[in-house]
């Protein structure tokens, strides 16, 4: 089982490597700004399609990235794409950035969801710390900890709603959740029902 999950996210990663390298997005982007992959790509903690990705570009105007998603589109032929400004309305995270949400098909059927947040240096550089930070606390056991838990959640209806991955590292790392029976047990307490 444990074998399985670091596979599941080594193909995953892998297929994210091939988006992009193997597509040109990485490529795409850099024309705009530095290039960092987030989320769970940078942490080994892949078990759906789902990319996150900062793009570090000082004095990017909302013209710009308007041009850079038309790019990405051209590019990727996405079935859906949705902007927001994040500048003007911080994220519910309070990250200040411009957005694409970009869907490649259907999500709840494995299709590749990518969000790119286009921020300047000063934002990406505390968004990366703490990543590093949360990188720092995991090991091998919490990895596959969360691998297994987050394999069980994401095609629930709560996910992304209600749960989040961020719910499920904090659930592991902060307060000794080792498996999906403790984790229904402790998002209960936080008012969260899971299906």
């Amino acid at each position: 089982m444990h074998d399985n999950l670091i596979k599941i996210d080594e193909s995953i990663r892998a297929e994210a490597d091939g988006l992009l390298d193997g597509q040109g997005l990485r490529k795409l982007l850099g024309q705009y700004g530095k290039v960092r992959v987030a989320g769970s790509y940078a942490l080994r903690l892949m078990v759906w399609h789902d990319l996150d990705i900062y793009l570090e570009a000082d004095g990017l105007t909302l013209l710009e990235f308007f041009a850079l998603g038309g790019k990405i589109a051209a590019s990727l032929e996405p079935v859906w794409m949705s902007f927001r400004n994040h500048r003007l309305q911080p994220h519910p995270t309070g990250l200040q950035s411009l957005y694409w949400g970009i869907r490649l098909g259907d999500i709840s059927q494995g299709a590749w969801k990518i969000d790119l947040h286009a921020m300047d240096s000063e934002i990406c550089a505390k968004q990366l710390s703490g990543i590093r930070q949360l990188a720092s606390r995991l090991d091998e056991q919490s990895r596959l900890r969360i691998l297994d838990i987050k394999s069980q959640c994401w095609q629930l209806p709560q996910f992304r709603r209600e749960l989040t991955s961020m719910d499920i590292y904090e659930a592991v790392l902060d307060h000794a959740v080792t498996d999906m029976s403790d984790f229904r047990k402790y998002m209960t307490k936080r008012g969260v029902v899971i299906q």
